[in-house]
């Protein structure tokens, strides 16, 4: 390991494992003296140390330390502006029983999936005006990663299923509990304003049965 191999592991060591794009990692090879960055990402690549996650964007993992790759980082990273939500945020929250291996996201984008050898990663387009309602921060390491809180990961969830139809707060409380299988205790300390807030924007009369079951939970 030479003197600008060390050097370029402290930078990624920084980066706490969060995805690079080329013209970033150019400008860091070409800082640290390699004269043909380009070159040295190929190699990287080939000895496996760095991994392509989409075209120009890539994520390094160490051959001497071992680094915890943040799923959630990636997320944000591979496309967008977007955040988490759907299936992953509801497991995420503990709110679902079954592993969800497939990291869903927002985004105001057109829809889209990436599968890496980290996993898949789909985004599903939502409306600009819904978009930043109930996104919260989370922090990881010396990063963090934007995720929908509860409430707005169940409201997008009930508004991405196609032919749902809920007639009611009794069919509202069915889905959540059997389709879904939510544990209808977990929703006892929802924010409601956040429903309220996604309802003023989309007028969905499935959102306004959520609300109206969460009153009566």
């Amino acid at each position: 390991m030479n003197d600008a191999d060390i050097i370029l592991e402290q930078k990624f060591r920084e980066l706490s494992s969060a995805p690079i794009d080329h013209g970033v990692l150019s400008s860091i090879l070409n800082n640290i003296g390699y004269k043909r960055p380009n070159d040295k990402i190929e190699y990287m690549i080939k000895q496996g140390t760095l991994n392509t996650l989409k075209r120009g964007v890539y994520i390094y993992v160490s051959p001497y330390a071992g680094n915890i790759v943040s799923k959630e980082i990636i997320a944000n990273n591979i496309y967008g502006p977007s955040y988490i939500s759907f299936d992953y945020a509801l497991y995420y929250y503990g709110l679902i029983p079954e592993s969800v291996y497939e990291l869903t996201s927002a985004t105001v984008l057109r829809s889209k999936n990436f599968k890496t050898d980290f996993g898949v990663f789909s985004y599903r387009h939502t409306d600009k005006h819904l978009y930043p309602v109930g996104v919260v921060i989370i922090s990881k390491d010396t990063n963090g990663f934007m995720i929908a809180s509860k409430e707005k990961a169940l409201c997008d969830k009930i508004l991405s299923v196609k032919n749902l139809k809920i007639t009611g707060k009794k069919a509202m409380l069915d889905f959540l509990e059997y389709d879904l299988r939510i544990d209808l205790d977990e929703l006892k300390d929802f924010n409601i304003n956040i429903i309220q807030k996604c309802i003023d924007i989309t007028k969905s009369q499935k959102l306004k049965y959520l609300l109206s079951a969460l009153k009566g939970v």
